[in-house]
């Protein structure tokens, strides 16, 4: 089975110890099931489909660039320019290649973000830039040269108008060329530059989610403010017999008060806030529409579908799927999230629900 270990200096406990989420690290020569993904044209046919997220990143001097959204039929008029073609969301158009995700087993499922492939011919580059996630770069065909730094840079100025937040005066810390198989693993805020160095240049994209602590507070405060009834607002102190535009501390307890209504949400709800929150999470608009194939004996989930589980003991658990919540037993929501594929019968032991998920076509056909 395809590991990105198998055959690499240092197995998945040593990765997580010493490198993830701390420095980058280099897989050579991995088994990844690249064969999976489509090829160079079947790309640009993909990214002319509705729907599809696309952009085309080009540059007239290697240092100001400009982006080109969901209009891949503008690519003969940049070709001069060193373009690059990105598409998004590669898994949700080519099921298929949910395989790739199969050989990174320490990454949850629910923090997986996206496929991202791209094509870049000789000399292309999307400028030196950072992510605030973690991201692995797999070589697909031909070779790519990626600069990038061991640690985290922290004083740098980015190109003035420029459509994307290019890293002024890059100065690298490590480069190495990239070929087939190869994949670069880089933590979150660690700068990096690709070039491709010819004109069959694919390279992958395995981006993770990283929810910012302001989006998931704003997820506490909206959960905390659907439970308040209509009438539950801030009183006067009724202390004051002459008006001011003062705030006082009646008005800054009161807030406290509302604080302490986080406090006091126990694991269950907490789990289900996340649960929803996470599931609906950067969710596409218009999802392809999947073949119905009722005699299908292997099963797979929708993978435009996001989801996650809570174990609320050791036979139940509360389910997530694009935002809704459902209840179901530990071993249907284990089953069902953990498993690549699966049958009917592995999933019988909640009837109505998994009915309902074919209803709605959470689970789709895997052959």
């Amino acid at each position: 089975m395809p590991n990105i270990f198998n055959n690499q200096p240092l197995n998945s406990e040593e990765f997580l110890k010493n490198y993830w989420q701390q420095r980058p690290y280099l897989f050579r020569q991995t088994n990844l099931p690249l064969n999976t993904l489509p090829n160079r044209y079947q790309l640009f046919e993909l990214s002319r489909r509705e729907g599809v997220q696309s952009r085309i990143i080009y540059s007239e001097d290697n240092r100001h660039y400009r982006a080109v959204y969901d209009d891949p039929d503008v690519w003969s008029s940049l070709t001069d320019m060193n373009p690059t073609l990105l598409v998004s969301d590669i898994e949700k158009w080519f099921p298929q290649t949910l395989a790739i995700l199969s050989a990174l087993p320490f990454i949850k499922a629910w923090r997986f973000d996206d496929l991202m492939l791209s094509y870049a011919p000789t000399g292309a580059s999307v400028g030196a830039h950072i992510d605030q996630y973690d991201v692995f770069l797999v070589q697909v065909k031909g070779q790519r040269q990626w600069s990038y730094d061991s640690t985290v840079l922290t004083d740098f100025v980015s190109v003035e108008d420029s459509d994307l937040a290019v890293i002024d005066g890059y100065q690298p810390q490590l480069s190495q060329t990239l070929s087939p198989g190869d994949v670069l693993y880089l933590p979150p805020r660690m700068a990096h530059h690709g070039i491709s160095l010819d004109d069959d240049c694919l390279t992958l994209s395995v981006g993770l989610r990283a929810p910012a602590d302001a989006e998931l507070l704003t997820a506490l405060a909206d959960y905390v403010a659907q439970q308040l009834p209509e009438s539950a607002r801030l009183t006067d102190a009724g202390k004051e017999t002459q008006a001011t535009a003062a705030i006082t501390e009646h008005e800054i307890k009161h807030l406290r008060k509302q604080i302490k209504r986080l406090q006091r949400l126990t694991d269950t709800e907490l789990a289900d806030i996340f649960g929803q929150f996470i599931s609906s999470y950067r969710l596409l608009d218009d999802a392809p529409d999947y073949p119905i194939k009722d005699t299908s004996e292997q099963w797979q989930k929708n993978p435009a579908d996001s989801f996650a589980y809570y174990a609320l003991d050791e036979q139940q658990a509360h389910l997530y799927i694009n935002g809704e919540q459902y209840g179901c037993s530990l071993t249907f929501a284990e089953r069902l999230c953990d498993m690549s594929t699966f049958t009917r019968h592995q999933l019988s032991s909640n009837q109505a629900l998994l009915n309902q998920l074919f209803l709605y076509q959470h689970i789709i056909a895997a052959d």
